[in-house]
């Protein structure tokens, strides 16, 4: 039998960079929008699009044609769900069968740890995610009919439905979130969609089997992202409280800014607004990010609990990470630690470029490089996003970065690493003084 050789990262990346190139071609010969723009910022709005990042250098709702902002719909809609995933399934429901090379991508697109029951993971998932989109998209209809009529109402909740559960933080509404801070029924259902779609498919799945009887139990992945995302959201949400004393903002907008500023980028509140503290604090929190095999980016709640974990059992003397009773294995920790690292030394040396570049304010630049990475989409500007203002250079930066933070920064460098693979040489061992 032939051996499968197949680099899913590489499929991947380039699966995502085809998907950049041909939305940018429809985007360029629609008429999509309302004024001449830009070839750098054609790219630029459908690789935030694509990557589900919601950063943007003209205004979705007043820039952009009805055909532009359907076009950069169906990008966000294939984008968050994956091109692989997508394309995979309606091979599946056409009867083609699926064999080992697009299995492992699709493992690997999905971030499922099996090969076993991949194809009923993913039926469960499009099902899942069709239904969640369609229940977000009849609440906000009805939360949204009177005021805007049953046509308008109709649009507006599918724009938003699948763009707040794919995290992608794109708005068509011409004040965004803002003239609905005080509608506690328009936020809880968006907080929910956002919530959802950044837990991940695979804990997801497990609580559809939980639900359904078919495991006793849900797994120690699922616990701790369930553990790690309600601490996430109540902490920032108390912090923010108390970094925003006298400043702006209602229980509420911190609440909401809490969920929405780890992936999604939707906000009542303008950002400019805000204290250095509570900017800090929501870099914190887009650094860390969703869940994986989620919608939406970051290192990931895992990835940065593991390291934290990892610490607190060092200082305990402890030489193994337990969560829920049960040991991490060493190779996930060290997984963590240098997703950890690559991802600061990325953002770091993007940030130093793009401050040389423009030499503007260091805290929004930074700001603006994190948001990209962690394809959230919070900007510290009115309006568009602080990316206008850069250059195309740094545009270009904030494009790639955009890539980088939807594929991952580990599969990215796998994607472009040249190696010999893994060695089963073993070296000497030596001692150094840490």
């Amino acid at each position: 039998m032939e051996k499968v050789k197949t680099n899913p990262a590489k499929v991947i990346l380039s699966s995502y960079l085809a998907l950049i190139v041909f939305g940018s071609f429809l985007f360029w010969v629609l008429p999509t929008t309302k004024e001449p723009v830009s070839c750098i910022d054609v790219l630029f709005t459908v690789t935030s699009a694509v990557t589900v990042t919601g950063l943007t250098v003209m205004d979705t709702a007043k820039d952009l044609t009805l055909t532009g902002q359907i076009l950069i719909l169906l990008l966000i809609q294939v984008g968050g769900l994956g091109y692989m995933t997508l394309t995979t399934f309606f091979l599946i429901v056409l009867g083609r069968r699926i064999g080992l090379r697009e299995r492992l991508i699709l493992a690997e697109s999905l971030q499922f740890p099996s090969l076993h029951g991949l194809v009923r993971f993913l039926k469960r998932v499009v099902l899942f995610v069709a239904v969640a989109e369609l229940i977000g998209f009849l609440i906000l209809f009805l939360l949204w009919v009177r005021d805007m009529g049953p046509l308008r109402a109709c649009y507006m909740a599918a724009f938003h439905s699948i763009s707040a559960f794919n995290n992608a933080g794109f708005s068509v509404l011409p004040e965004g979130l803002g003239a609905y801070r005080d509608n506690l029924g328009v936020l809880l259902t968006f907080s929910a969609l956002i919530v959802l779609g950044g837990l991940g498919f695979f804990v997801i799945n497990d609580l559809i089997l939980l639900v359904r009887g078919k495991v006793r139990r849900l797994s120690t992945h699922t616990k701790l992202v369930l553990w790690v995302n309600s601490v996430l959201i109540i902490g920032g949400w108390g912090l923010l409280i108390l970094t925003e004393m006298g400043h702006s903002g209602t229980l509420m907008d911190t609440f909401f800014l809490s969920v929405s500023s780890r992936t999604a980028g939707f906000t009542t509140l303008d950002l400019a607004d805000l204290s250095e503290s509570s900017l800090f604090l929501l870099l914190i929190l887009m650094f860390i990010g969703a869940s994986p095999g989620s919608t939406g980016g970051g290192v990931k709640t895992v990835t940065f609990t593991l390291i934290a974990l990892a610490v607190v059992s060092y200082i305990r003397g402890k030489d193994e990470v337990v969560v829920f009773g049960r040991r991490i294995p060493d190779e996930q920790v060290y997984r963590a630690m240098v997703i950890i690292l690559l991802s600061t030394a990325y953002i770091v040396i993007a940030n130093l470029i793009i401050d040389r570049l423009e030499e503007r304010d260091f805290l929004s630049t930074l700001f603006e490089v994190v948001s990209a990475f962690s394809t959230v989409g919070l900007s510290v500007s009115e309006g568009q996003s602080f990316s206008s203002c850069f250059g195309p250079i740094s545009k270009l930066i904030i494009i790639l970065t955009m890539v980088v933070g939807r594929v991952g920064i580990l599969s990215f460098a796998l994607a472009i690493a040249v190696g010999e693979g893994r060695s089963r040489l073993k070296h000497p061992e030596a001692r150094l003084l840490v």
